[in-house]
């Protein structure tokens, strides 16, 4: 929640004059009523016919009962200044963590437990925002995007043994997914960019409560890296 209005805040603060573009139209007071006067901006990052790849730490921020971490892999490509296409392949490692195990000690069973093994998607690029950011004497370059993509999402879950501390396993299970995110890329240079990215991924699937219907789920992740383009 705290990510998603710091996104919303550096909307509303960028979002006046990030759009600025060549078409763009300025009206001077101090000029001649009949007069306009329009200003170029110069777009040092262009993105129409460009390609790229992001390599990307993934931190997992749902899971109560796992710490679970992961690298990210995006390639993709801009057919426009804003509309882009790109392929995403993702990688999980799960570990046991302290709430895990204290509820074991304490209540003697193993709780239920679903979490993210692969995810491989493709994703839909809208680009709408490019801007610059004057600090400390230097020009930053920025893009911020938002991703709709449709994937499938393996998964493991112990839904068969919960509750069952000495018997406990984890069965594969695969879904497919609708995955929404939002990325804001500084540009270090022309052709090096860092990343932070939001992802949520949504699936339907099953509990130990209702065991034979599906209801929607979702997983969070915070994906950080850096990327090529070029």
């Amino acid at each position: 929640m705290r990510l998603t209005w710091f996104f919303l805040l550096t909307f509303c603060v960028v979002s006046s004059s990030a759009q600025a573009g060549e078409e763009d139209l300025y009206d001077f007071l101090w000029l001649d009523p009949d007069k306009t006067v329009y200003v170029l901006q110069n777009k040092v990052h262009p993105k129409d016919g460009s390609f790229y790849v992001d390599l990307n730490y993934v931190i997992n921020t749902t899971s109560t009962f796992q710490d679970t971490i992961g690298t990210q892999l995006n390639t993709g490509y801009f057919f426009t200044e804003q509309w882009g296409l790109e392929f995403s392949y993702m990688s999980y490692s799960n570990t046991d963590n302290s709430t895990l195990k204290s509820v074991e000690s304490v209540a003697g069973l193993a709780p239920f437990v679903r979490r993210p093994v692969e995810s491989i998607s493709v994703f839909a690029i809208y680009s709408p925002f490019y801007g610059k950011i004057n600090t400390f004497n230097k020009i930053f370059y920025f893009d911020w995007s938002f991703g709709a993509a449709l994937g499938t999402y393996k998964m493991e879950s112990n839904l068969e043994t919960s509750e069952l501390t000495d018997q406990n396993r984890y069965d594969e299970e695969n879904y497919n997914t609708l995955q929404l995110k939002t990325t804001f890329k500084v540009h270090m240079n022309r052709n090096i960019h860092l990343g932070i990215q939001f992802l949520n991924t949504n699936f339907m699937s099953n509990s130990p409560s209702t065991p034979n219907s599906t209801s929607w789920d979702y997983n969070n992740d915070l994906v950080i890296g850096l990327g090529v383009s070029f």
